[in-house]
């Protein structure tokens, strides 16, 4: 399977930020073989995994903890390539928030986003699919962020954000989000998101003419599919990703939107070496593996979070996969006593 990338203009905005606080990039960049000229490069893909260890090590060197947000409050019209060019010439924020999370992974491929209208209110939400990452807080912080500064230049200011959602555990003092976001914020949720009201969405922006947004999406539209994962396998993992860890999809949903049939799906799996039951429980075991590494929670909730009924299947199921118990992993990948 295809190494998951993201534009290498992604990476630019965030080893631009690293220079503006005093520190020089080149290291960090050397780090994962990226030069300048690469960051330049408009078709230019870099490793997903090289993306999300940089923005850490970066928080790291400026001594910023909080490094995603800043980041993401520089987000701007030149920060994130055609995309940021496509969602402040949309002619509506309803139209720019959908248009962005259609197109977003023909730059960054591995992630779950979806833009969801409810009417009175609607929801961005955003999450690296692949669980080995476990670095990823500043991707998340940054990416929420810049979306909550793209919606505020395209309304000139004039929206408010009805709440934000984070994956990981708080950081850090509370204030330092509610003041970023200026609504309630929480953590431990099961995806990375903001909502706001229904009511801003048919406002105009204030940045770019709309005639421009015809022209990028045909650009974009020509783009979709790069380097994607083509295997039917790929295709499961991509669609069990995308949703929810405790409301995986069943069987007959997966064929139904792949459009074959389930003895078809079953049969392409198996000529792949691999089959519907051991991709669900590989994804939620993973998941799983993850949360213990990077999160307090405890076992009976890391279960629940997985779509396990209870903590005695989900501990048998862990240990067969991976050879040791639940408690003993924690401990052996964290260090604690």
């Amino acid at each position: 399977m295809a190494e998951p990338t993201i534009s290498a203009q992604f990476l630019r905005h965030v080893a631009n930020c690293v220079e503006l606080t005093g520190h020089s990039a080149a290291g960090l960049l050397a780090q994962i073989a990226v030069t300048r000229e690469m960051l330049e490069d408009p078709d230019g893909l870099i490793p997903l995994a090289h993306f999300v260890s940089f923005f850490e090590d970066a928080a790291a060197l400026v001594r910023n903890p909080h490094f995603g947000l800043h980041v993401g409050r520089l987000a701007g019209s030149d920060s994130i390539g055609p995309l940021s060019f496509l969602f402040l010439s949309a002619p509506d924020l309803r139209t720019a928030f959908a248009s962005f999370a259609r197109y977003l992974s023909t730059f960054q491929h591995a992630t779950r986003h979806q833009f969801t209208d409810q009417g009175t209110r609607a929801t961005f939400a955003y999450g690296l699919v692949d669980q080995s990452l476990t670095r990823r807080r500043q991707d998340a912080e940054y990416s929420i962020g810049a979306m909550v500064s793209l919606a505020r230049q395209y309304a000139g200011g004039d929206i408010e954000i009805g709440e934000v959602r984070f994956e990981h555990e708080r950081v850090g003092d509370y204030a330092r989000y509610r003041d970023y976001f200026g609504c309630d914020v929480f953590f431990e949720q099961d995806c990375n998101a903001l909502t706001i009201a229904g009511r801003y969405l048919s406002q105009r922006g204030r940045v770019f003419s709309p005639s421009l947004h015809p022209i990028l999406e045909e650009h974009l539209r020509r783009l979709e599919g790069r380097g994607s994962d083509q295997t039917f396998a790929g295709q499961i993992k991509a669609l069990i990703a995308a949703a929810p860890l405790d409301a995986l999809p069943r069987l007959a949903e997966a064929a139904r939107r792949l459009e074959v049939s389930v003895p078809t799906l079953n049969r392409r799996l198996h000529s792949e070496g691999t089959g519907w039951r051991a991709l669900l429980d590989e994804h939620r075991m993973v998941a799983a593996a993850r949360l213990l590494r990077t999160s307090r929670r405890n076992v009976s909730a890391i279960a629940l979070d997985v779509g396990f009924a209870e903590s005695a299947s989900f501990t048998r199921a862990f240990t067969r996969h991976f050879g040791v118990s639940p408690g003993r992993y924690r401990k052996r990948e964290t260090g604690e006593p």
